[in-house]
């Protein structure tokens, strides 16, 4: 029988919200034996600002290389992700988009067997979201699966 919640999507943003979310994702995975993965989604506004600029990396092998800050973030973004999990026993697959991160996820959950969505929620008040948006409301108004939205720290 398949447990409740056997493949959740947590979206990651690189905020302490998205870690957060991250680390109740992993302890539902565990108590359901369940699998996780993540989306990291770019908005295409920070793409075409990013992904011009690069950054200089030396390689352990004394080798010089470039890449885009964008890469370098991301690739930060989905070590943290991978040790974090590590240090928990489990593997989680990481996905990138470029795109809005709610319709990223949707599309994701309509191809991939999803059950659960876990986001972070930074605790914006009403007005605030009607200016900027909110990532966690768009998935809870969008979603096909049930949506947990952590809440910031008191």
């Amino acid at each position: 029988m398949k447990s409740m919640f056997s493949h959740i999507l947590i979206g990651v943003d690189g905020s302490k919200e998205s870690f957060r979310a991250l680390s109740y994702a992993m302890t539902l995975a565990k108590q359901f034996n369940g699998t996780c993965d993540v989306m990291y989604s770019i908005p295409p506004r920070v793409y075409a600002e990013l992904a011009e600029r690069e950054v200089k990396i030396e390689e352990p092998s004394g080798d010089v290389k470039f890449i885009s800050m964008l890469q370098q973030e991301e690739n930060h973004i989905r070590d943290l992700v991978q040790d974090i999990a590590a240090k928990e026993g489990l593997t989680i697959g990481f996905h990138t988009r470029v795109g809005d991160p709610v319709d990223a996820m949707i599309e994701y959950v309509s191809t991939s067997g999803v059950d659960l969505i876990v986001v972070g929620s930074s605790g914006k008040g009403m007005a605030d979201r009607l200016i900027l948006g909110s990532v966690s409301t768009g998935i809870v108004h969008k979603s096909p699966v049930p949506v947990l939205v952590t809440k910031p720290e008191a």
